[in-house]
């Protein structure tokens, strides 16, 4: 005798099998790390990072790495006339920025002039987990308190147990944003020619950066960062203030009190403080300082400078702040953006493969969450770097 069939069997045998392609592009969950609120971070003691310069280099006009000490970088100078008119050279810079474009073609990528410092210096990876310019810890721990939910997306490897962490193209985020906004031209532009303006430096000299090695979580980092800027000064053995030594390295033939400093030794009586260039309205200072708070305290950048501008790009005032009170009085935690920091290479050692690369991406708005996602088997890494690697463990 024949089965009698419920009233709902012929709906379910007509139900459609489902659409496997669709299941496989959809992100593994073990592939994804979920962004939680701040709060859940704060407990992190960011002040157990401490970045400790391991080397420094500067490049040519041509890009290449050049070994050499922080005090040649670019000096702050303490007799800026106000106002400034950022303006100035705006269309000229632009109109000839096709041509230096082009030229870029041949130059060193910046994360591999990275690479190139390690083999120059012979820098030890030993105790290394990860290596990357500082800006991509910086966007990571950012994505806290950004509230554009700016999207980002870096490359990664990792090779002899190492993570190496790139951003394709830079210059494109850059780029990107003029597109979306002209008036992005504008301040980019203006950012340039303030810090180009509050400085000195050799006309040789396309960029100075600075090596730190310290501590997140379990993990040691290795981080390049470029350096806007120094101020060195020289500690009065008398218990007198410290005075700008910048006359003192161009000659001083008329001040006795200098000329003392000229022939006393720089180990002892000199100390270089670095420098982070920003400008902004001065009404929006309090919602700049937690991504320039980040930048300057992942490089161990002592002193944030701001020009304050109008929406014309005239600066009638400049402010200083010290990177270490700034956390005390701001309305974001510290502590929660390095917290986000540790918690993501934490996941992100787990998820790369020995040998293998992938892409770290942040989708912004469209999903807060942080996907990796495999891309090859193999390795990104320069074979003239891979093979300095490979000889070094031997």
């Amino acid at each position: 005798m024949a089965k009698k069939r419920g009233p709902g069997s012929r709906r379910r045998q007509l139900q459609p099998e489902p659409n496997n392609s669709r299941l496989e592009n959809r992100p593994n969950p073990a592939n994804l790390y979920k962004i939680k609120p701040p709060k859940v971070y704060s407990s992190y003691p960011y002040s157990s990072y401490q970045a400790e310069e391991v080397g420094a280099f500067c490049t040519d006009q041509d890009r290449n790495v050049l070994n050499c000490s922080s005090d040649t970088f670019p000096r702050l100078k303490s007799d800026v006339k106000l106002p400034l008119d950022l303006n100035e050279g705006l269309e000229e810079f632009y109109n000839n920025k096709q041509e230096v474009d082009s030229n870029k073609l041949n130059y060193l990528p910046f994360w591999q002039r990275l690479l190139k410092w390690i083999t120059l210096s012979d820098f030890d990876l030993s105790s290394v987990d990860f290596i990357a310019r500082r800006g991509i810890l910086k966007y990571i721990g950012y994505t806290l308190y950004d509230y554009h939910k700016s999207p980002w997306k870096f490359r990664v490897c990792k090779f002899q147990g190492k993570i190496y962490m790139y951003e394709p193209s830079p210059e494109q985020r850059s780029e990107s944003m003029i597109e979306k906004d002209s008036r992005c031209k504008r301040y980019l532009y203006w950012g340039r020619q303030f810090e180009k303006t509050v400085t000195s430096s050799k006309e040789d000299m396309a960029g100075c950066y600075r090596m730190v090695g310290g501590n997140i979580g379990k993990y040691r980092v290795l981080l390049g960062a470029e350096v806007d800027a120094i101020r060195v000064t020289s500690h009065d053995n008398d218990g007198g203030d410290d005075i700008i030594i910048e006359e003192v390295l161009q000659g001083c033939p008329d001040c006795n009190r200098l000329k003392k400093y000229c022939n006393s030794s720089p180990s002892n009586a000199t100390s270089t403080e670095f420098i982070e260039i920003k400008t902004c309205v001065k009404r929006q200072v309090k919602n700049k300082t937690s991504f320039g708070w980040l930048q300057s305290y992942l490089a161990g950048i002592e002193t944030l400078v701001y020009g304050f501008r109008d929406g014309e790009g005239i600066v009638d005032q400049i402010a200083e702040y010290k990177v270490s009170e700034v956390p005390r009085t701001a309305d974001w935690d510290a502590g929660a953006m390095f917290g986000l920091i540790s918690g993501v290479l934490k996941w992100l050692y787990g998820q790369v493969d020995e040998g293998c690369s992938g892409e770290l991406e942040y989708l912004g708005a469209h999903k807060h969450e942080i996907e990796f996602r495999k891309l090859s088997n193999e390795h990104f890494l320069p074979e003239w770097f891979a093979s300095y690697v490979n000889l070094s463990k031997e």
